[in-house]
């Protein structure tokens, strides 16, 4: 005790240490608090909910002769809302319809379709079923080969949703 009521220079010294201390300490804190919200695991345990656009996943084409009016594909609902971790729906940017198969149609078809479902990911409803509507008509045989309209795949398929 002798030593802390005489000199100033270590009553300074240790003032110094205390305020170094204090300081090491908060910068500790903060970057523990800032780790955790960007950590991986954490986005794993947060649940969020996002609206995704349906998609229709057509792998087949009509009979030959036949096209399909990819601009007038419609699905009903337009969006629906997913519920699950922040890491897995950050990343998914719709909700995909089962494959819809035309290779036997010839004229407009409706369909009833459940949604595909992502391990992980809730949709709304159970199970999330979605009204597709895909018109055919036939290919007009006076057109030449390039006025005739390339058949839909999943590569070119950009069919427009209503809601």
């Amino acid at each position: 005790m002798n030593l802390l009521k005489g000199s100033v220079l270590l009553k300074l010294a240790a003032l110094a240490v205390a305020i170094m201390m204090y300081f090491y300490i908060h910068n500790e804190i903060y970057n523990t608090e800032n780790d955790s919200a960007t950590d991986a695991s954490y986005k794993l345990i947060k649940l969020t909910a996002k609206n995704l656009p349906v998609k229709v996943r057509l792998e087949t084409t009509p009979p030959d002769g036949y096209k399909i009016l990819d601009q007038e594909v419609t699905v009903t609902p337009s969006h629906v809302t997913a519920i699950g971790p922040e890491a897995l729906l950050e990343n998914t940017l719709n909700a995909s319809t089962s494959i819809v198969d035309v290779s036997e149609n010839t004229k407009k078809v409706t369909k009833r379709v459940p949604l595909e479902s992502v391990a992980g990911i809730h949709l709304v409803g159970d199970p999330y079923m979605v009204e597709v509507v895909i018109p055919i008509e036939k290919i007009d045989s006076d057109k030449g080969p390039a006025e005739q309209s390339q058949p839909v795949s999943p590569d070119n398929f950009t069919g427009t949703t209503t809601q």
